[in-house]
């Protein structure tokens, strides 16, 4: 079974909501999954215990999935520096130790990057690094924007230098009519990055019920083509 790493070419590209949709969907047909949010940052503050945003979107669309984040940090900033404003020493060992446990009790694993790829996480392990300890196979989330193809072909091509497996890339808010660069994109990320486009999601992400999500996802995304196998109950 494929494990997937979500990582996205920018910031706000929509990892948790395609991520959250997945999960659900998956566990709908019966799969156990689990979501991993190695680092979160940017949490929520309640009680005076910090709260995982994207773990607590995960549970409202589907709250069956397994999660677990290994830690949740307040400020808005890359890991490393967050981390160092908390005090805090993020241990490769404890997120290795929290995505096996997760993985002894789910069939699926789908883990979320704080942002792309070579984001460092610590002074002692980065994004690639964690990638490659949890052998995950690489999903792109794109979101339209002038820089977009650029950002996807430098991804692609720094992942494949690494040895990584890069099941494809999912669109996310998009609309034909932004221009003629939006309307080529699918084709130029097929054409120049040679990985497929596995979906087209162009629903916003604000106040989408569970049920909406899971059909988006469905209707949108070659779910079969980014696990690599063939789902019965889609048949």
């Amino acid at each position: 079974m494929i494990n997937l790493f979500v990582t996205s070419d920018k910031k706000g590209a929509g990892k948790t909501y395609i991520s959250a949709g997945i999960a659900a969907t998956m566990q709908s047909f019966g799969y156990s999954t689990g979501y991993f949010k190695p680092v979160q940052t940017d949490s929520e503050v309640r009680a005076g215990f910090t709260v995982s945003r994207d773990v607590a979107f995960v549970k409202t669309i589907d709250p069956f999935v397994n999660t677990a984040v290994s830690y949740s940090l307040k400020e808005d900033l890359i890991p490393s520096i967050a981390a160092e404003k908390e005090g805090i020493q993020i241990s490769p060992q404890i997120l290795i130790k929290d995505y096996l446990n997760l993985r002894k009790k789910s069939d699926i694993i789908i883990t979320e990057a704080c942002s792309g790829i070579l984001t460092p996480i610590s002074s002692e392990i980065n994004t690639i690094d964690l990638i490659k300890a949890m052998k995950m196979s690489i999903l792109i989330i794109a979101e339209f924007s002038p820089d977009v193809l650029e950002n996807v072909l430098l991804m692609v091509s720094t992942a494949k230098l690494h040895g990584f497996d890069v099941r494809g890339v999912i669109i996310n808010k998009y609309f034909t009519s932004l221009n003629e660069n939006a309307k080529q994109l699918p084709s130029m990320i097929e054409k120049y990055a040679k990985v497929p486009i596995l979906g087209i999601v162009p629903l916003k992400e604000e106040n989408i019920l569970p049920t909406e999500l899971i059909d988006t996802i469905l209707h949108s995304i070659d779910l079969e083509g980014l696990f690599g196998m063939q789902i019965p109950q889609m048949n």
